[in-house]
């Protein structure tokens, strides 16, 4: 092999990485959007969207579940309704611990840069 073929093998073999990364975190919340709605009595609705096919849990057959935005949004109390700056805030805040995909790949870069 050559080195063209092997760095191709490499990329098909990060990619293949990457997409079972990402299967293994999909199932690990629809895990736990169930266990949430089963043994705490919550009421979830999930949706994933990943390359445009969606895939959705709900924990209720109730045909007006998931309420619309509309619904959530004239709701009392009022919901909070997060984004992933929203998340980062509380990261940073509470410090250590849980850290963003992103954060992970910077901080890894800063320290092979020190």
């Amino acid at each position: 092999m050559d080195t063209l073929q092997l760095k191709r093998n490499n990329e098909k073999i990060k990619k293949k990485r990457k997409a079972e990364g990402i299967d293994r975190r999909k199932k690990t919340l629809i895990k736990k959007a169930y266990e949430l709605g089963e043994f705490d009595g919550i009421d979830v609705a999930l949706i994933i969207c990943k390359h445009g096919r969606y895939t959705t849990y709900r924990s209720t057959e109730r045909k007006t579940w998931p309420p619309s935005m509309a619904e959530i949004q004239t709701a009392y109390p009022i919901p909070k309704n997060m984004i992933p700056e929203d998340m980062k805030k509380r990261v940073s805040r509470h410090g250590g611990g849980f850290k963003l995909p992103e954060e992970k790949k910077s901080s890894a870069n800063n320290d092979a840069g020190a």
